[in-house]
């Protein structure tokens, strides 16, 4: 009885992920390695803020405010830092919506700190904006086409093959900040420009925009297309730790 209520969530779940784009996992992953990443990931956000030296030899990104996965080994995170992608059933969810054969590259595996806005830095951090993961690695030329009378058209830059996996290391979306996501799978690349706020609420109808309410315990899995950024209110008040582990094509 368990396995098929089991199966059946994992088809629906393969659907969504195959149909918006995105996935909510409830409650799939581990209490106590989730506990002992934040713990591990809470001493050494602590040391980056703290002494610029050891956040240069950790590769903190001032302006995401993240640290490769790798940094958590040096601050008492003594297991297997993928552990979180063996969580039971996630490679039948992923084989079930987009096939077989990922990989998860480490150099491309996250810890991430969001602030609340009234903890944020006064220099440098961005809360994360509009994007789409499939632009890693993708130049985009300066100037988009649309709008441009008797432009040459460009052909369209590939979206980078790759899949999401994000887990948050606290409750996020209500109190602390999580994701947004916005219009579903897209079928290109937005250009930079297309990004702004105005134009991306222009674009989508509010239906179409979704901030999920996560729990310790819960992640998210989502395509390449999908359109997303970090999810702020005013009335926030905790910051938000996050990994954020990157799948692609088995080659």
């Amino acid at each position: 009885m368990l396995a098929a209520l089991r199966e059946a969530a994992t088809d629906a779940l393969a659907s969504e992920l195959g149909g918006p784009g995105f996935a909510v996992l409830h409650s799939w992953f581990a209490m106590d390695v989730l506990l002992a990443m934040r713990a591990a990931a809470e001493r050494c956000f602590e040391a980056v803020e703290r002494d610029a030296s050891i956040a240069e030899r950790c590769g903190l990104n001032r302006y995401s405010h993240s640290v490769p996965l790798a940094a958590l080994a040096g601050f008492g995170f003594d297991g297997e830092l993928t552990v979180l992608l063996n969580a039971a059933g996630l490679d039948d969810l992923i084989e079930a919506a987009v096939g077989a054969g990922w990989v998860c590259r480490m150099e491309h595996c996250w810890v991430r700190k969001k602030f609340a806005p009234r903890n944020a830095p006064a220099s440098r951090y961005h809360p994360q904006g509009w994007h789409q993961d499939g632009a890693l690695g993708v130049r985009f030329p300066q100037l988009a086409e649309d709008g441009l009378v008797g432009a040459k058209p460009r052909p369209e830059p590939s979206m980078t093959e790759l899949l999401t996996v994000w887990v948050p290391l606290n409750a996020c979306g209500k109190d602390s900040p999580g994701l947004e996501f916005a219009g579903g799978r897209q079928e290109r690349l937005l250009h930079f420009s297309e990004l702004e706020d105005e134009r991306v609420w222009w674009r989508f109808g509010a239906g179409e925009f979704c901030a999920p309410e996560l729990g310790i315990g819960d992640g998210l899995i989502f395509l390449n297309s999908v359109l997303h950024r970090t999810y702020l209110r005013a009335e926030m008040e905790r910051d938000r730790m996050s990994v954020e582990y990157r799948l692609f094509p088995e080659k």
